[in-house]
């Protein structure tokens, strides 16, 4: 593939000469042409000039998925923004964490009751570098309206503010959760997020006369990068949903024909155990990716079958990388596509090294994947030492990830250096579960992972001590934890112990942890 040097802004702008009048996006039965899209786009980001935004203004989208979250993330490109993308699950305090560390200076805002009563909370405290707080509802209003008149002095002040822009700026601010309690935030440009999704369209063979369901969350670099901005590339109309919900999937695929669908092997899974599934025609489903973290071969075979999907292609990825790495060959076998990730994209190149002194292992040997490309991310966000250990100097992404390539180049995966927790696709940090749990009072130690499970890969496991003589109530720690966390992050099982096994060196010994807990949960 041969790389583009562009912008979204130059990529959204292509839509009007070739094709203004096709639907864009359909969102609760109400469509949207890429003329709309355009010009709400214009009104929004002249206001969002009028605020004071502008080249490298750090701007939170925090929203589900919604024609205005689509309409704010593409003026904030237009203008040079970078959009920094909140999971609108967060708490009160979790949120106030990223706002600060990213230095976000303006807040846009969805309709979620949970965002209007946290902003309401936040808007009489001083948090970090933040200006003013934006109601998103732009989209919805000026296409109710029907009216985009622009002043000829606006529409200047529009122009010069997209000149500034170039591929090479950052356009977004995409978070992902490592070892540390807080999550990183990791820095794309224009063009290796438009590029990603031109990869993606071209590796899965997509036209504009496609349709795709996206509810995967668009805060995500997968719902963003193979969802959004490859329908922005090719051309293809989007069916959104807020959320994911398997009915809500379901009869979108049928009432709207859907050939495309993405999603990690939780949606799917979920999709196949709905007990309405044969009510719905979805026979027109044609290809989808299946991402972001592992799916067992016997999962892989199910889905494949069950949804008819013969082009499901697993990919490999993070948002470090844009976040995709490898692709299935379109025309792999079964037998490859249901164990494998693929290969390694055009443009970049992949290594397995050895975990002890970094030096390139052969094919079928297990080491930690290392990647090198336009798809590399710029760096975390005011991380210097994690970029210094994350990156070489001269360009080697290290994944964390451990596996292995056969003969052919394809690539497997078969473990993770660090204790990332995956469940339903989301990364969860353990740490950042810990230091909430440690502070909860009479606890003296606190161990937390994950432990495999059907359909969320992946349940949270927390393991406690508490300060001697004293007993934990687990209701009452889960209500507490609720307070701090996003649901999804709260351990589904909480185990007191009166001490850890240890290993030699005097650390705690997962392993062996872990098939004790296997032992409670039967």
């Amino acid at each position: 593939m041969e790389l583009k040097n562009v912008t979204i802004g130059k990529i959204l702008s292509d839509k009007i000469e070739k094709m203004p009048d096709k639907n864009a996006i359909e969102y609760e039965n109400v469509f949207y042409t890429w003329r709309e899209l355009y010009d709400i786009s214009d009104r929004l980001a002249i206001e969002f000039l009028k605020y004071g935004i502008g080249y490298k203004s750090h701007v939170a989208i925090w929203s589900t998925n919604s024609p205005d979250w689509i309409v704010t993330y593409l003026s904030l490109a237009r203008i040079g923004a970078i959009s920094v993308l909140i999971n609108p699950n967060y708490k009160e305090n979790e949120l106030i964490q990223i706002l600060e560390y990213s230095d976000v200076e303006y807040v846009c805002y969805g309709k979620l009751a949970v965002c209007n009563d946290i902003v309401s909370c936040l808007k009489n405290k001083k948090i970090g570098k933040i200006k003013r707080y934006i109601p998103i509802n732009m989209a919805t209003d000026l296409k109710d309206d029907g009216t985009f008149s622009i002043s000829l002095e606006d529409m200047e002040k529009l122009k010069k503010a997209e000149l500034k822009v170039t591929p090479q700026s950052i356009a977004s601010m995409i978070f992902t959760s490592g070892t540390t309690s807080l999550p990183k935030g990791v820095m794309l440009t224009h063009y290796q997020l438009v590029n990603i999704s031109i990869e993606a369209t071209e590796e899965m063979r997509w036209t504009e006369e496609d349709r795709m369901c996206i509810a995967l969350p668009l805060f995500h670099c997968f719902g963003l990068s193979v969802g959004l901005l490859a329908s922005l590339y090719k051309g293809f109309c989007i069916y959104l949903l807020s959320k994911f919900r398997t009915t809500c999937v379901l009869k979108c695929i049928d009432e709207y024909k859907i050939t495309l669908l993405n999603g990690v092997p939780t949606m799917f899974l979920a999709l196949l155990n709905n007990s309405g599934r044969k009510n719905y025609d979805l026979i027109s489903l044609k290809s989808g990716i299946i991402a972001g973290c592992t799916v067992f071969k016997e999962d892989y075979l199910k889905i494949q079958k069950e949804l008819k999907l013969e082009k499901l292609q697993q990919s490999y990825g993070q948002t470090e990388a844009s976040p995709s790495i490898t692709f299935n060959n379109y025309d792999d076998p079964i037998a490859i596509k249901s164990v494998s990730v693929g290969k390694v994209i055009s443009n970049v190149d992949l290594k397995i090294v050895s975990t002890e002194d970094g030096h390139e292992l052969k094919a079928y040997e297990d080491g930690e994947i290392i990647v090198k490309g336009f798809n590399v991310m710029k760096g975390y966000y005011r991380l210097p030492e994690q970029n210094s250990k994350k990156i070489t100097k001269d360009g080697w992404l290290y994944t964390d990830d451990i596996g292995h390539v056969d003969d052919d180049g394809n690539l497997y995966i078969t473990g993770r250096k660090q204790e990332i927790i995956i469940r339903s696709g989301e990364n969860i940090s353990p740490k950042e579960i810990e230091d909430v749990i440690i502070r909860y009072f009479d606890v003296d130690q606190v161990k937390v992972f994950g432990i495999q499970a059907p359909f969320v890969q992946e349940e949270i496991v927390a393991c406690i001590i508490a300060n001697c003589g004293k007993t934990i109530h687990i209701d009452n720690l889960k209500e507490y934890l609720k307070k701090y966390l996003a649901d999804y992050k709260v351990p589904k099982y909480i185990y007191i112990f009166n001490k850890f096994p240890l290993n030699a060196n005097g650390k705690i010994d997962v392993k062996k942890l872990k098939k004790e807990v296997q032992l409670r949960i039967g």
